[in-house]
């Protein structure tokens, strides 16, 4: 049957989004690199346009440039629903809502199959809205009697082409005698939203979108849509005031490929049955509006908001995401979701019972994006994002946030990449919540209202690359840390089992981050490693590979640095810091019981620092096993008065530490620090854990390996592998025995030593390579039984560069003498007779310094004799004032080409010494003397 040719079918054929405003005359336009473009807000029609406001274009002097656009104070666009030909083919109507001319009329397009860009776009006075009532009233009957008429004609016609209806439930109410290839609807229903009617194409099955019975009562034909639907052609009234979580759902359940959301407020109710409870939580109760159980989907609408609020009977603990996966998914289980454009409105204060709105809550989706998305309160700040877990292949590109108190939770997942994103007034934005990998943030802005909100959180992160953004009144940037309660995989954080492993953040990358009014004395700008008590490492090292790089701060919290291996800082600038541990840059490992010393570090490398006008002091590196400063400059610091130091490194010898300083510019104060005389003697029968350090036969050994020593020697020789093996007294394990910590046991070959203290089972006991091994209520971990240890040229060792300036004092302390490395210069004083006073000067000092040894050598034996000996002086002249420095003399004396130190004092090293001091060495003799042959002097110094 051939479509009757009448103007109220043709009104039907298709129809835009009303818009506010129709032009009446050409808008003038502006050329950038040959486009015409229309620019900034402008009285159309009798009315001034705002931003966002759609606007019928259709008396351009340039007919190309004709349709539907959004105004904007920039350039303006085409309208989302209006950018294709066939958006804009002939037949389409539009509906004019204002305008001293245009109010209530309706314009039609008349360009056949029209080439945006190319072909003249043409539109006609069509209908005034108080005829289109009357219209759409005749518009059934006309076709009814166009189909009675064809059904009387002719009986071969095969087909009825493109009979349409002005909503749904009519559609499905038409009985024709043979079954139409297509059948669109005007509107869903009664309600005529803007957009909801459809296209529908049979589709050769009994169910679908649209169902009718042929006039046969028997025969039933399917209908599915034939673009991807929108919510509103299932219902969705987008008023914010009816549920449209059905509509929604159902357009998802289509399983077209996507969800289009037309313009508008979209309430999205949860349902009254909780399918899981969420996470691994076994009382949080999870109630959605919208089950994603359809793979391959785009949820799109850059003018939609969907409003999340709270279901009927909430309590304070529900958890009410607008769209949940199912709970505990494989990775994979679901397959590319995207949500594009949509914004999330978690507003909800008229209920104080819940806040706990979401966006999402996904797990086990294989291709999760999120593009050019929103979330923002229209209210209060409340409400989260979105939980993402047990996933792959997330990204996140031109996000913006706003008033939502979190943002993007992250577990599991491996691919996460985020990228052009801007948050605003939150608490928590990002936090990397457990063990993830390949992990991506750049390009973005932080600001919130407080200095305590935490920007990013890196808990368990392996392989992340973070920065190119900025902060502005927020708390902590980002906190590089590990979790105790983090299992091994997911399944085991969904059954809630022991945790194994300690999972560890390895590899991660901060770096060209910029920011002001971030962080106080209370809240770190940077938090790095964790504070933790014994046992708590449990045979897993810190965070390790973390680099630190590029980042300008300017009145901010601190660097807390509590431990890493392999951490980097480079080219860092502090100004006007708040310094909660004394220093701005403030790195310590704990080191007081032999675990921490075993299990935390900190290996530390700080190239190009600069710290000006901290509240304190500058940089603090305590008991690091390894510290290298190059390019440190400090500036005015200790702005509240006080005298802290611009560079203190201390407890060397906790870790055999071996620091370096070079190339530094240090304005204040600085301290070395170590002490050998604490390092204990070996003993018998001791559990040794790793890095523990021993004295044994005047030598120093650090343990690599620990176990229970012997009972007896101990380690000796200068080999990098010694053992020392007390195994055979380690008793075997017992079932249903009390176990206290650091208890050690044999169990089938292999050593176990207690964690936690408590009763073994009765059978079995601990097995295996975890670092956490439950055993009843007890938890081990293995060791290697026998001590491996390691021999130690020295205990620590300071390596002090030549390139170092220091404007404050440099203070030494400990032992620390001894263990510098810097400069040295050797005189040859030659010969001395067996009586009389010589003084030789060795140096003219041209800068400021320290002595920290000296050494003599002569090249033939002085025999030892108490009676009869020289002393050798080292001091230093001042103005003609002579001070000693250090003393040795020939009383046990001295063998050929074996240097004789003389000790100095951390005392007398601090003494120092001024541009234009000499050192001299002097001595005198006693009773007869003693000749020497050959006498040298190296002096060892370090100059600042």
């Amino acid at each position: 049957m051939a479509r009757p040719a009448t103007a109220a079918v043709r009104l039907l054929t298709g129809e835009r989004e009303p818009v506010r405003l129709a032009t009446t005359a050409n808008l003038e336009t502006i050329i950038i690199d040959g486009v015409a473009w229309i620019q900034g807000l402008k009285v159309v029609d009798g009315v001034q346009t705002t931003i966002g406001d759609r606007v019928l274009v259709k008396d351009q002097a340039d007919a190309r440039l004709n349709g539907i656009y959004t105004a904007s104070e920039g350039n303006w666009y085409r309208a989302a629903d209006a950018r294709a030909g066939r958006t804009m083919q002939k037949g389409t109507t539009v509906h004019v809502q204002e305008g001293t001319v245009s109010a209530a009329f309706v314009y039609a397009f008349q360009t056949l199959n029209p080439v945006i860009g190319a072909d003249d776009i043409m539109l006609s006075f069509y209908q005034s809205d108080d005829t289109v009532g009357d219209i759409r009233d005749a518009a059934q009957g006309i076709i009814d009697q166009a189909q009675a008429a064809a059904d009387v004609a002719t009986g071969a016609m095969t087909t009825v082409l493109d009979p349409q209806f002005a909503t749904k439930a009519t559609a499905e109410a038409y009985s024709p005698a043979i079954a139409p290839d297509y059948i669109r609807t005007a509107f869903y229903d009664v309600n005529q939203v803007a957009g909801s009617g459809g296209v529908y194409r049979k589709n050769g099955t009994t169910t679908g979108d649209v169902v009718i019975t042929l006039n046969d009562s028997v025969t039933v034909v399917g209908y599915t849509l034939t673009d991807t639907p929108s919510a509103s052609q299932k219902g969705a009234r987008k008023n914010n005031s009816n549920d449209d979580a059905p509509a929604v759902q159902a357009a998802h359940d289509l399983a077209l490929g996507g969800v289009r959301l037309p313009a508008g407020s979209y309430k999205m109710v949860p349902g009254s049955v909780s399918p899981f409870t969420f996470g691994n939580f076994p009382t949080v109760n999870v109630y959605r509006a919208v089950a994603l159980t359809t793979d391959n989907i785009t949820f799109s609408g850059h003018e939609a908001v969907l409003h999340g609020v709270s279901r009927a009977s909430v309590i304070a603990a529900d958890v009410q995401p607008v769209f949940s996966t199912d709970k505990n998914m494989t990775v994979g289980a679901r397959k590319n979701i995207t949500f594009d454009g949509v914004t999330f409105d978690p507003e909800n204060n008229v209920d104080a019972t819940n806040s706990n709105q979401r966006f999402v809550y996904a797990v086990g989706v294989d291709g999760l994006r999120f593009l050019d998305t929103k979330g923002g309160s229209s209210g209060s700040r409340r409400g989260y994002y979105a939980h993402i877990q047990n996933s792959k292949n997330v990204q996140v590109d031109g996000h913006r946030h706003q008033k939502v108190t979190g943002g993007f939770n992250v577990r599991y997942v491996d691919g996460f990449v985020m990228t052009n994103f801007l948050f605003e007034d939150f608490s928590e934005a990002i936090d990397l919540d457990g063990a993830s990998q390949r992990v991506v943030i750049r390009n973005g802005a932080f600001k919130s209202t407080s200095r305590v909100n935490q920007c990013i959180d890196v808990n368990d992160q392996v392989d992340a690359s973070i920065g190119d953004f900025s902060v502005n009144n927020t708390g902590n940037i980002v906190t590089v840390n590990y979790k105790t309660t983090t299992p091994d995989t997911f399944a085991e954080y969904v059954a809630g089992t022991i945790v194994r492993n300690f999972q560890v953040g390895k590899r991660i990358l901060l770096s060209n981050i910029s920011g002001s009014a971030v962080g106080s004395a209370a809240a770190p700008a940077f938090y790095i490693g964790w504070d933790w008590s014994a046992g708590n490492h449990a045979g897993a090292a810190p965070v390790q590979d973390i680099t630190l790089q590029n980042i300008v701060l300017d009145d901010h919290g601190y660097f807390d640095i509590r431990e890493a291996v392999n951490l980097k800082l480079k080219d860092i600038t502090s100004y006007r810091a708040q310094c909660g541990f004394n220093h701005a840059v403030n790195c310590i490992s704990a080191g007081s019981n032999a675990d921490q010393i075993a299990w935390s570090d900190l290996d530390v490398d700080i190239d190009g620092l600069r710290i000006e006008a901290s509240d304190k002091g500058g940089l603090n590196i305590s008991t690091p096993s390894r510290a290298r400063v190059r390019r440190l400059i400090t500036r005015g610091n200790n702005t509240l008065g006080g005298t802290l130091t611009d560079l203190t490194i201390t407890g060397l010898a906790t870790r055999a530490g071996r620091a370096s300083v070079d190339e530094c510019d240090i304005g204040g104060n600085v301290v070395l620090n170590g002490d050998s005389t604490a390092i204990a003697a070996w003993a018998g029968d001791t559990i040794y854990k790793r890095n523990a350090i021993v004295t044994n036969g005047g030598n120093f050994y650090r343990a690599t390996a620990e176990g229970k020593s012997a009972s007896s020697g101990g380690p000796t020789g200068t080999a990098l592998s010694i053992t020392d093996d007390g195994t055979a007294s380690i008793s075997a394990w017992a079932g249903s025995t009390a176990y206290m910590v650091d208890d050690v046991r044999l169990n089938g070959g292999g050593y176990f030593i207690c964690m936690t203290a408590g009763a073994s089972a009765a059978s079995g006991g601990p097995s295996g390579t975890d670092q956490r091994i439950a055993d009843g209520t007890v938890v081990w971990r293995p060791i290697n039984g026998a001590i491996k240890w390691e021999y130690l040229l020295v205990p620590y060792s300071i390596r002090w560069g030549k390139n170092n300036r220091v404007r404050g004092t440099v203070t030494i302390q400990g032992d620390a003498q001894k263990f510098i490395k810097a400069e040295k210069q050797t005189a040859h004083v030659g010969d001395l007779s067996a009586t009389g006073t010589v003084i030789y000067p060795i140096m003219t000092t041209d800068r400021r310094g320290a002595v920290t040894a000296v050494a003599y050598t002569v090249n033939a034996d002085a025999s030892a004799d108490a009676s009869n000996y020289r002393t050798l002086l080292l001091r230093r002249y001042r103005t003609g004032v002579a001070t000693t420095i250090a003393t040795v003399d020939t009383k046990l004396g001295l063998t050929a080409f074996i240097p004789s130190v003389a000790a100095v004092t951390a005392a007398n090293a601090t003494l120092g010494f001024e541009p234009g001091d000499v050192l001299a060495i002097t001595s005198n003799s006693a009773g007869s003397g003693k000749g020497l042959s050959g006498l040298a002097v190296t002096l060892s110094f370090m100059e600042f």
